[in-house]
């Protein structure tokens, strides 16, 4: 949970946010690919050989 100045959090929101819109271009250009969909499954996101999973030190794809 973010502890600090109000300002502080919408700048990490912003960021946050900047990065979702990554993510999700890079979901689109795998897609793009042809050989399957990324969906969201229990907790993780598989897609077309791999699954993206998060660990006790942060998320990790798997091919």
């Amino acid at each position: 949970m973010y502890v600090g100045r109000p300002e502080g959090l919408v700048r990490k929101q912003q960021q946050a946010a900047a990065i979702a819109a990554e993510i999700a271009a890079l979901m689109t250009q795998i897609e793009s690919l042809g050989i399957g969909p990324c969906l969201p499954v229990q907790g993780r996101i598989a897609g077309p050989s791999f699954d993206i999973r998060r660990t006790e030190r942060g998320w990790t794809a798997r091919a």
